[in-house]
């Protein structure tokens, strides 16, 4: 078979992977896959090597978190999607959407666990985040404002390399473990159907995760 060098490394580039080191474990992510996740396929499509390398800068940092850290910054992330899940689906008066008092209660109870750096269970238990994390969630929320608020140039694309990022760091595991824990804990305030749709959105960003992950 001919080809050569050349033919090795467009194999090589075509599985687009990047190998982590992470707790002394590799950690292989399928770039081809999450290049055709709907709502990054423009940003890949634009400048693939660009927009890779800001979700690798934002994974780079993101390993040194704590596991503990991790683990609730997982469960504020499914909140966070549910509640948007909510939020675009009263936007679209989708036929399944909630009344706006509900949609406007999900917002306020997920807002507020951002703004007050605090998850308060239903089931009475309080998640408190280390002060480090706490600027990290501060960061989070302005970047958030910035891309979808006050619309400044660039600032979307990078919203979306850091919720990639986050995904992938989070991984698989503890991903499933946070969107059980939303749903066992918020079922009633964001319906069975967002709670899915939640489920949904994030889905396809298993797809690039290795399967132990």
């Amino acid at each position: 078979m001919g080809g050569g060098p050349f033919l090795f490394e467009h194999e090589k580039r075509k599985r687009f992977k990047l190998q982590l080191s992470m707790h002394h474990d590799p950690i292989m992510f399928d770039w081809q896959k999450l290049a055709e996740i709907k709502e990054l396929k423009e940003y890949f499509e634009a400048d693939f090597e660009g927009f890779k390398k800001r979700i690798e800068e934002h994974i780079q940092s993101l390993q040194k978190i704590d596991a503990d850290e991790l683990d609730k910054l997982a469960l504020l992330r499914v909140l966070e999607v549910t509640n948007g899940c909510t939020q675009w689906g009263f936007r679209r008066q989708d036929e399944q959407c909630l009344s706006v008092e509900q949609t406007r209660e999900c917002m306020r109870q997920v807002i507020g666990f951002i703004q007050n750096k605090q998850i308060d269970l239903p089931s009475g238990e309080q998640i408190h985040f280390a002060p480090s994390i706490e600027v990290l969630i501060d960061e989070s929320r302005e970047l958030f404002q910035d891309a979808f608020k006050k619309n400044i140039t660039d600032r979307e694309e990078e919203y979306y390399a850091y919720s990639t990022a986050q995904f992938l760091i989070h991984g698989r595991h503890r991903l499933q473990a946070a969107m059980a824990r939303v749903e066992q804990e918020f079922e009633s305030l964001f319906t069975p159907y967002y709670i899915q749709k939640g489920r949904n959105y994030i889905a396809p960003y298993f797809e690039a995760m290795p399967a132990e992950s």
